[in-house]
């Protein structure tokens, strides 16, 4: 079954300008690197990057390089550079000089020539960049809270800039030869008042959050992926013209059962390639956007990850997975209607049908709230089930039909899994996915429970048999369910979760500090109100067996959380392990860890289901 943990991953796609090859990330030996597949005649090869893991490269629209976002051992403060197509000329991409510059993150190409866009945040601030990949030079355009560069006008005389903390996320528009007099625009209701400029900058949305945004090629209009004035993300169209005070927004695609989750428009601008999120899976059409009329186009998987048009505008580049099938880049061709698999190219090491398909199961809360989660339910046997509740990150991320060899190493035990979506999580409209910010983290917890005495009332789940486990928030949820609820749950796990918020507010990076200020409260402000959230000041509740999962170089949530979580078990005298991964961060990257971290996972809810006993208390 190992097979299914080091099966090749692929993602991040992006076409060359000329269509003969395509860029993407690809773990095949082992650790994400850039891959490169040439599309006549299916040759692929990879790029030495250096050690760095990959996490996404960017074609330039000359042709000339690559740029690639990497990160040291996984962690947090990330890094940009570019390389030739050939391999050749690696060199380190930044806006200041020597010293620390915390995280470097690759935004975008302009859409001609070379010259790239990338922000920079510090303990202080984020500061966004243009540099000329070809000469070095480089163009400050601003700094503040959280900033990402979404596009360039073709002319390169405006910018436009996203700031503000997740969930509140506002664009501007930064005007690069110093004049002014616009209009500021807000996307949900219209013309706004008197211009609110700050370097050169507009609000184009209040009060909402803006995803992506992209200028029309002469740049007076912009399309904007927002939930301004809105349940639902959809997607809309904004006059900026510089000329003429700005008209009201025009909303060109939206759903009332779906969010936009993301889109893609051709050089153009004459189609745009609509991906919607439909209870966690995807459905995409293609949108002409003069007349407005639309088609759908069946994708060959549950959930599409990323898409991207091809220069010339007739291929549409995807990655796309399934919970059968891994990570992969897969190219629909719009002249031939013909959809073709880029990679991975080696067939998969299982037979069809090896693999479970989850089911949609939605859990009702006691104040009308409903959760759709996946159920996973292990082949050839009958409930009640051991069962473990799975927890996601984000918060704001969500459960999705996706590739997960995790879960099936855990099905195949005989264990069922139901992934769940507890209130917070993105993909079910705006109310949601903010309905556990500050003291709404309380029903969030309680959620956990409701999962739990769903699945046991209706036959699924062996009550005295419910393990709990979950990543990054969900690791903090695993914590606050087990101290919260103890009388629930026979056996955790928590994979780089908080422990205590006034610890993890002090220790993480100033950024992603300064943007879950709106998400869990403010450190200083709220201080009663996340002591009260935190599970370290309640371990002394703790009565399930605990693994604790971190890796050394994580500094989003430092290894001091992980800590605290043994600290307490050890304290309330509950059998615990602490697997610690001195190579990895935020995320198991490497394909021996994710082995390792798989196999000790399911050893540990088997041993404590009472399924074997090989995995021993720590």
């Amino acid at each position: 079954m190992d097979e299914w943990i080091s099966a090749t991953r692929c993602w991040s796609p992006s076409p060359s300008p000329d269509g003969t090859a395509i860029a993407f990330v690809w773990d095949g030996e082992g650790r994400p690197q850039v891959r490169l597949h040439r599309r006549a005649t299916g040759e692929e090869w990879s790029l030495d990057t250096g050690p760095d893991l990959v996490s996404t490269v960017r074609w330039s629209p000359d042709g000339a390089w690559l740029a690639i976002e990497t990160a040291p051992d996984g962690g947090e403060r990330t890094n940009v550079a570019i390389v030739r197509p050939d391999g050749s000329d690696l060199r380190e991409v930044r806006g200041v000089g020597d010293g620390d510059r915390g995280a470097v993150t690759l935004d975008r190409f302009t859409h001609t020539g070379s010259v790239l866009a990338i922000t920079e945040s510090d303990a202080e601030t984020t500061t966004a960049w243009l540099v000329d990949a070809d000469s070095g030079q480089r163009q400050r355009l601003g700094s503040g809270h959280a900033l990402q560069i979404l596009d360039v006008s073709r002319d390169r005389r405006r910018v436009l800039l996203r700031r503000g903390r997740r969930g509140s996320r506002h664009v501007g528009i930064v005007d690069l030869d110093g004049t002014e007099g616009w209009h500021e625009i807000d996307a949900s209701r219209g013309p706004g008042g008197p211009p609110g400029a700050v370097e050169h900058s507009v609000a184009i949305t209040r009060d909402s959050s803006v995803v992506a945004g992209r200028f029309c090629p002469d740049g007076t209009q912009m399309y904007l992926l927002t939930d301004g004035g809105r349940e639902r993300a959809a997607l809309v169209r904004v006059d900026v013209a510089t000329d003429a005070r700005p008209m009201t927004p025009e909303v060109l695609a939206e759903r009332t059962d779906a969010d936009l989750e993301r889109f893609a428009l051709t050089e153009d601008a004459a189609l745009a390639a609509l991906v919607w999120n439909v209870q966690g899976r995807s459905e995409v059409d293609l949108l002409d956007i003069a007349t407005g009329k639309s088609s759908s186009y069946a994708p060959p998987g549950d959930v599409v990850t990323s898409a991207v048009f091809s220069h010339d505008s007739d291929s549409l580049v995807m990655g796309i997975q399934s919970p059968e099938v891994p990570a992969a880049v897969w190219c629909h061709e719009l002249s031939s209607a013909t959809t073709a698999l880029i990679c991975p190219q080696e067939e998969p090491r299982w037979s069809p049908g090896q693999l479970v398909h989850p089911t949609l199961e939605v859990v009702t809360t006691p104040d009308g709230l409903r959760l759709p989660g996946w159920l996973y339910r292990p082949r050839g046997h009958a409930g009640p089930l051991p069962t473990v509740i799975f927890l996601h990150g984000g918060p704001e991320a969500q459960e999705r039909p996706v590739f997960t060899p995790l879960y099936q190493h855990i099905l195949a035990r005989g264990i069922a899994v139901y992934a769940a979506n507890v209130r917070g999580s993105a993909g079910f409209g705006r109310s949601f996915v903010n309905a556990d910010n500050g003291a709404g983290r309380f029903a969030a917890i309680r959620d956990v429970a409701t999962c739990v005495e769903h699945l046991v009332d209706s036959g699924v789940a062996d009550p005295d048999r419910v393990g709990v486990m979950g990543r990054s928030y969900g690791g903090y949820l695993t914590l606050a369910a087990l101290v919260n609820h103890p009388e629930l749950f026979a056996v955790g796990i928590d994979v780089c979760g908080m422990a205590d918020f006034e610890t993890f507010f002090a220790r993480t990076e100033p950024w992603i500090a300064d943007a879950a200020v709106g998400e869990y409260g403010h450190p200083i402000h709220d201080r009663n109100l996340l002591r009260e959230l935190s599970p370290v000041h309640r371990m002394e509740h703790l009565r399930a067996p605990l693994l604790v999962v971190h890796g050394k170089w994580d500094t989003n949530v430092p290894v001091h959380e992980a800590e605290l979580a043994v600290h307490g078990a050890k304290a309330a005298g509950v059998p615990f392990r602490y697997l610690l991964f001195d190579d990895e961060g935020h995320e198991i990257q490497r394909t021996e860890n994710r082995v390792r971290f798989i196999h000790e996972c399911v050893d540990w809810l088997c041993a404590h289901f009472g399924l074997d006993q090989r995995a021993a208390a720590g």
